[in-house]
């Protein structure tokens, strides 16, 4: 999500917010059908970009796990390697 788009997004979120802080505070102005859908289709947006953030970090957390793993194995031939060859020039100076 660009710039821009998390702007516009956090303005509409905030408009949302300043309206249901009117009403709740006693505001006989109540919610158009429109107003009350426009409202809820920014929610459902803002839901949605949450369940797909949660579930990005989801998979970087794999990824990461992952890499981690295959690094530790390498580390470990590495190490073998080391070893063996260590081993060889002690037999064979």
């Amino acid at each position: 999500m660009t710039t821009r788009a998390r702007q516009t997004r956090r303005q509409l979120l905030d408009l949302v917010i300043t309206r249901l802080d009117t009403i709740a505070a006693g505001s006989p102005d109540p919610l158009s059908p429109g107003e009350a859908g426009h409202y809820a289709a920014i929610i459902r947006a803002h839901r949605a970009e949450a369940d797909r953030n949660a579930h990005d970090r989801h998979r970087v957390a794999i990824a990461r796990d992952t890499a981690t793993r295959r690094l530790r194995a390498a580390e470990t031939t590495i190490r073998e390697l080391e070893r063996d060859r260590d081993e060889a020039l002690r037999r064979h100076p």
